[in-house]
């Protein structure tokens, strides 16, 4: 509306200004001209305010529009000029910057804008303009400016000027109308239909503005400017609401193959079929024939430069346009992501390396299969919405369950997506797979990690339950010996109160285990830390028929660490031990030394070892060879970490039979190592299996 209304307005006021200064025929003509130059400079400065928010062809395309512009207003002040000075003439040097108005618009319908900005191909369609914009000037110094510099009689100049600027006018109005027609469903529809109207109503006007000038009838600031004036304005409306380039305008490929070839070499082509050709069916005799021949040898010249260049710079592009190509194939075949192309028929066109290893088919065997073929049974049916969603959408997420050649299965998260044709119907289905196996058993690991721990804040729970009424328990039974005759006979009272103190010790130690472990560091002994442990597993690894066997050094070995901390280490390295017995017996032995300023506490079992593939992985985070649910993988990973903040030191030993961990930390105080003293505790059979470690 408001394009509107400033148009309304703009005509009003040029009709106006042409009535009021009727008797001023010099003052109306340069009123009028000067009005006309303000309106198609203003096309030409819209289109250098807005040219930073165009790219490729797109800026092309309006950098054409401009120079015509830019070229009539030069024209138009020749014109001027001529008229004031009272040598009005339609065909004289400012002639060729007129026709240039026409030339920019009608040349720029080349960078076809509608396809995308194309910013590889930008130089090359450049290059097109440019031969044609020659071309179109040819023409125009061929047919019109050297009749014009000859002697009357050699032909009419001016009827030839209106017939070509007809001529050209019909080929904008048509090459705009057939643009608007293929943009019908791009964000320059509105655009280059506003163009190609007023193409088109400037077509018609300047018919009826071309018998005005032939019969004399012509005076500026009447009607008859409506020619240039409805045009100029839908020029200005179509700049200043042109779209930016985007990036989801660049989705066209750019333009390849023999149309491409047979569109930048015409003007090579037509420039001597034009000069040579036509001197015997328009002849003008000499010196005009000898002008025609000269201006054609050298458009000639210029057309073979300009075709040379062009080829260069496709050559570049296609060189560019290959580096980048085999970029993105050395990407694909080197990503560790499965990248599955396929045709709209579901056959497949690609599959990457890593897709050809995962699967273990090969390519051949994959050109003969489709999507189904390669899916579970009972996931064949999603293809189907796969495709409708895709086609709806434009991707699709999820997750498919896959089958090796040999039968196998493995879970992947898949996007699918399309690509277009020109048609804008899908050619091919691009699928990007990656197999998620580790991060689902990373889920279940987390997943049970987070239960141990719910477990633990239940066992904090129970401990606090169980250590009240054994307090009750212990306190009744020492009043009862206190009671007791001091020479009566033993009962049974006092050994009730040694197990009390026992249960109640165990309760201390799985509250000490499960409670938060303090910041600071303290001063423990390594072999209460060592019994502690002992003590928490002693009794299921007697259910279990294991011996386990305390060989500690004699005497304190003082460590400053966080006792929780330290005795979670020991515990666990105690829980692999225990988990790598068999059903029928085991052992397990807790051993401490004091070393040269260090003290050691190692756990031997007598399981079957860790075999030498897998000494290299156990301290890896999530590593584990238990069953998914029966271990997080997290044990020994947590437990190095731990002694290492320590200054400590954890690592696999060498051993005789089964595994052997060792434990070091440094000394607080320095030790010397007397006889080592061994007590076992033995263990009741009982059934009960396990395998693994960690």
């Amino acid at each position: 509306m408001p394009y509107l209304i400033f148009g309304v307005l703009y005509i009003a006021g040029y009709l106006g200004a042409g009535v009021l200064l009727s008797a001023h025929p010099i003052a109306r003509m340069v009123v009028a001209n000067t009005l006309l130059f303000a309106l198609a400079s203003g096309v030409a400065v819209v289109v250098l305010r807005r040219r930073h928010e165009w790219e490729g062809t797109h800026r092309l395309f309006w950098d054409a529009f401009a120079a015509g512009m830019a070229m009539w207003c030069i024209g138009q002040i020749g014109f001027t000029i001529s008229a004031v000075t009272d040598h009005r003439n339609w065909v004289q040097w400012h002639t060729m910057f007129s026709l240039g108005g026409g030339i920019g618009p009608t040349v720029a319908l080349l960078a076809m804008p509608h396809l995308g900005p194309r910013k590889s191909s930008a130089w090359a369609v450049g290059v097109d303009l440019i031969s044609y914009a020659m071309l179109v000037g040819f023409i125009y110094a061929y047919f019109i400016m050297v009749p014009s510099v000859l002697p009357a009689g050699a032909g009419s100049p001016q009827r030839t000027l209106l017939t070509l600027v007809q001529v050209q006018r019909l080929l904008l109005f048509a090459g705009l109308g057939l643009s608007a027609w293929f943009a019908r469903n791009t964000a320059w529809r509105a655009t280059l239909a506003w163009l190609a109207a007023g193409a088109g109503v400037g077509y018609v006007l300047r018919l009826i503005t071309s018998a005005a000038i032939s019969s004399n009838r012509y005076t500026e600031g009447s009607l008859y400017d409506l020619a240039w004036i409805v045009p100029f304005l839908c020029y200005l409306w179509a700049a200043q609401e042109a779209p930016a380039t985007s990036d989801e305008s660049n989705r066209f490929p750019p333009r390849r193959g023999w149309r491409d070839a047979a569109l930048s070499s015409a003007p090579v082509f037509l420039i001597p079929a034009i000069g040579f050709g036509l001197l015997k069916v328009q002849p003008l005799g000499d010196p005009g024939d000898s002008f025609r021949l000269l201006l054609t040898v050298l458009a000639m010249i210029a057309g073979l430069g300009l075709l040379t260049l062009r080829l260069s710079a496709q050559s570049g592009e296609l060189q560019r346009a290959d580096a980048r190509l085999r970029l993105l194939a050395a990407a694909t075949e080197q990503t560790a992501d499965l990248i599955l192309i396929s045709r709209a028929d579901g056959r497949f066109e690609h599959a990457n390396d890593a897709c050809i290893q995962a699967l273990g088919y090969t390519r051949e065997e994959l050109a003969r299969m489709s999507m189904a073929d390669l899916l579970e049974p009972g996931f064949g049916g999603m293809i189907k919405d796969v495709a409708s969603e895709v086609r709806e959408k434009g991707a699709w997420r999820g997750t498919l369950l896959h089958r090796r050649k040999d039968g196998s299965k493995f879970p992947v998260s898949s996007t699918v997506v399309a690509l277009r044709g020109p048609d804008e119907g899908i050619a091919h289905f691009v699928g990007v797979q990656r197999d998620i196996t580790e991060e689902l058993k990373l889920r279940d690991q987390l997943v049970h990690s987070e239960r141990l721990s719910a477990i633990g804040e239940l066992v904090a729970g129970v401990a606090h339950e169980i250590n009240n009424p054994l307090q009750t328990i212990i306190g009744s039974v020492e009043l009862m010996i206190e009671d007791q005759a001091p020479d009566g006979p033993p009962n049974s009272l006092e050994l009730v109160r040694q197990e009390a103190w026992r249960a109640g010790q165990i309760v201390r130690n799985l509250l000490a285990f499960v409670r938060r472990s303090s910041p600071h560091r303290l001063e423990a002994d390594l072999n209460q830390i060592a019994r502690a442990a002992a003590q928490l597993r002693e009794h299921q690894l007697a259910l279990r028929n294991v011996v386990l066997t305390l060989d500690l050094q004699s005497g304190a070995l003082p460590v400053l660490v966080n006792r929780e901390e330290i005795q979670q280490v020991v515990l666990n390295l105690v829980l692999n031990a225990e988990h790598a017995m068999d059903e029928s017996h085991g052992a397990i032995t807790i051993r401490t030394r004091s070393l040269a300023g260090v003290h050691a506490l190692q756990v031997v079992d007598s399981g079957p070892g860790i075999s030498a593939e897998l000494r290299g992985r156990i301290f890896e985070p999530f590593f584990t060879t238990k069953d998914v649910g029966k271990g997080t993988g997290l044990g020994l990973s947590i437990a190095l970490g731990i002694v290492t903040a320590h200054g400590g030191a954890l690592e696999l030993c060498d051993a005789d039979k089964g595994a052997c961990f060792q434990l070091t930390l440094p000394a607080h105080t320095v030790v010397t190592p007397p006889e080592p003293e061994t007590h076992s505790t033995p263990s009741e059979p009982a059934a009960a299996a396990g395998h693994g470690r960690r």
